[in-house]
């Protein structure tokens, strides 16, 4: 649906009231022929990323990590330079772990090619862990491999090569999109710390469009605490229509061009990046369409 006219900048509506993790509002994790849908307690899971998370916030390999400890689940895993997040060794003995994860009122477990460290938890959340093909993990993985030599080829800068967004209303292609951070989730992530959000709102600094964020607490009975980008130029969200987004690593092989794993229900704002190669927007049904991850 097509809005006001609106000059390039962003607009942030709203702002986070109250992200601490509640103990009365547990998640579940569960481990492949170990433990299933065992609670977790946020009171007693300390990061093991002091650099991306704020104090009493913690990601899903930390969740994995207190999971084990306490249930007596031998773990051995160790932090890759290489790949700029920790590494499963092995897990009870067992190596080529992976996860799936789903936060409250998704609609299913979703397997991300993302960093397990840097997944935000949050409250009511599931998650699982389960072996997967070494092929399949070397895939995974190599996407992140590949944003550490992007970030290197740039100096350090964080680069973009790729910006798209195609909707009923508008085709555009921005290239080699230079990205800063903008500290929206401050209760959540230290400043610096860059979300795909910021992909979007750098571009609304250099004058590529115009973006509107608006704050959520609950959508109906389900929890989201995260920003929805309600406008992009003219078009803005309607009802249950509106603007989802796929951001990381194009595939390697294969005839899909991206990773399926790029898309998943996480608001942008809290979807730690590092070096992407792209980022894609796009106009969905969220009422009962395709599956489709939040903006």
């Amino acid at each position: 649906m097509l809005g006001r006219k609106k000059k390039a900048g962003f607009t942030v509506n709203g702002k986070p009231h109250d992200s601490r993790l509640q103990p009365d509002r547990p998640g579940v994790i569960s481990i492949e022929g170990r433990v299933k849908e065992r609670p977790i307690n946020p009171m007693g899971v300390r990061t093991l990323r002091p650099d991306v998370f704020c104090p009493g916030q913690f990601g899903v390999f930390d969740a994995l990590v207190h999971t084990c400890e306490t249930a007596g689940i031998p773990l051995q895993y160790h932090f890759d330079e290489a790949l700029r997040t920790h590494v499963i060794d092995s897990l009870d003995g067992e190596r080529h772990w992976w996860y799936a994860a789903r936060y409250h009122g998704g609609p299913r477990l979703e397997e991300p090619a993302h960093r397990m460290d840097t997944h935000a938890y949050k409250d009511w959340m599931a998650i699982s862990l389960y072996h997967v093909p070494e092929a399949r993990l070397r895939e995974l993985t190599a996407a992140h491999g590949g944003e550490l030599r992007r970030l290197a080829n740039n100096g350090g800068a964080v680069i973009v090569p790729e910006v798209t967004l195609r909707t009923p209303e508008q085709d555009l292609r921005f290239t080699n999109v230079e990205v800063t951070a903008h500290g929206l989730r401050r209760d959540v992530l230290w400043d610096g710390v860059l979300t795909a959000a910021d992909i979007v709102l750098s571009l609304a600094d250099q004058g590529g469009l115009s973006a509107e964020l608006e704050w959520g607490e609950m959508v109906g009975q389900v929890l989201q605490q995260g920003y929805t980008f309600t406008h992009l130029n003219d078009e803005l969200l309607e009802d249950r229509t509106g603007f989802t987004y796929e951001v990381g690593e194009r595939r390697f092989k294969g005839r899909q061009p991206r990773f399926g794993n790029n898309l998943i229900h996480m608001t942008a704002d809290m979807r730690v990046i590092l070096s992407p190669e792209y980022m894609h927007w796009a106009w969905t049904d969220l009422s009962g369409g395709r599956p489709a991850a939040e903006g």
